[in-house]
This record gives structure tokens, sequence and C-alpha cells, in this order.
């Protein structure tokens, strides 16, 4: 539910609160960019930023943002010393009256070199975000969205089918095999027709990835009268 009070005062959001870079090899440096928005109606000061572990580095692309503004969170990873499962915490703090300290996190499973010749060939589906919120939009008109993917695997990935939770919502992958490496996007579109308040809808994307062969992305906006 929607209160007024949450388009007066700055709202962090981000689009992922986590990301796994799955199997690396040992000593690999890597990086990965956190994307969050101001979804409030105020300033959004970032106040400080700080790492679980001192092999996490996070830079700001800047730390002050008005109503509506995107920034970004680039989080660089060191693997050197490390083996095994990692887990590591990204802490933001601002002056979100309802957040003022959100936590994002980096996974990784780090393998030696010897490890890695071994690998299993797999496809890793990997989305730019999983939740886009259209904020407040007027009943009667059909609006759209963009979901970003990737194969982060070593085999092609496959789109076997998307399912959405309503008639009133439509996704249309612009392509559905993806060789090791490649991206592409899915078109969601939300039809508001007949639609009034805080609305939310599931996507769900069907895939041959072994971990995730279902992956959920969500859809909401608060619909008005025109």
């Amino acid at each position: 539910e929607i209160s007024v009070a949450q388009f007066i005062t700055p709202q962090i959001q981000f689009n992922l609160e986590s990301h796994d870079f799955g199997q690396i090899e040992q000593g690999t440096v890597i990086d990965f960019t956190f994307e969050f928005t101001n979804s409030g109606g105020d300033t959004l000061n970032i106040l400080n930023v700080s790492s679980s572990c001192g092999c996490s580095a996070a830079l700001l692309t800047k730390r002050s943002l008005t109503a509506g503004e995107k920034g970004f969170l680039k989080v660089t990873y060191d693997s050197k010393g490390k083996l095994g499962k990692q887990t590591n915490t990204i802490n933001v703090y601002s002056n979100d009256p309802m957040n003022s300290q959100k936590a994002v996190t980096i996974k990784a499973d780090v393998i030696t070199s010897d490890e890695k010749k071994n690998l299993t060939p797999q496809p890793k589906i990997e989305f730019d975000k999983i939740i886009h919120d259209f904020g407040i939009i007027e009943e009667g008109k059909v609006y759209e969205t963009i979901f970003k993917f990737k194969n982060v695997g070593n085999d092609t990935l496959e789109i076997k089918d998307i399912q959405t939770s309503c008639g009133c919502t439509a996704a249309i992958p612009k392509k559905r095999k993806l060789q090791a490496g490649e991206s592409s996007e899915i078109r969601v579109e939300m039809d508001t027709v007949n639609r009034l308040g805080a609305v939310s809808r599931m996507v769900t994307v069907k895939t041959n990835d072994p971990d995730i062969p279902e992956f959920h992305l969500s859809i909401r906006a608060e619909v008005v009268k025109r």
C-alpha cells in the first residue's frame, strides 16, 4: 500500500539487492554495478557506504539524488586468497527515514584453476533488475518497461516459456536462445484499463538454467483516475 508520506520523503530503492557471480577462478577481480532510484519525493543523500570485507570495494556515481533520479553503486570483488562459497554485504547509509541502512550482497564460489578446467558446461541467467515500479500512473493507458538479461554461464541459455499473473500484462522476449556471454531483453507491458489503486503483477521466466529454472520478475504501480 502506498502512503502519502512515501512521496514527500526520500526513499532508496534498489533494482537488485543481491548478485551472485557464480563460480570464479581464485585470484580473479570482478565487479558488478547495482542500480538504485530515489523513489520518494525529496532529495536522497547517501551518507556512507561500508563493506563487510576488505576484499570488496564500493564506488558511488553520486551521493545526492533528486526525486526520481537514478544512481549506481559499483562493487568490486577481489578473490585473492579466497576459496569456496563467499558472501559479502555492502551497507548503504542514507537519509531515507524508512531504510536508513540498506544492505546489498554479493556472492561467489571461488574455485582453483584445476577445478575450473573440470567445470560442467551450463547456462546461467542474470537480470539487470527484478522489480520495476511505474510509480503513479493514469488508468486507461498501456505502460511498458524493459528487463535486460545476460547468459553469464558457459553453455547456451534457452528461454522456454514466459507466464504472467494477469491477462493485463504481456511479456515479449527479444530472443529465446543466447550463447555464453550474450545479452537480450524482455519487454513487459501493463494495461491499466479498469484498474485502480495499488497494482502488482508477476512475470515468470522459465529457462534451462539448472540453478534457477523459474525466475520471477515483478512490476507494480499506483493507478489513478485521469
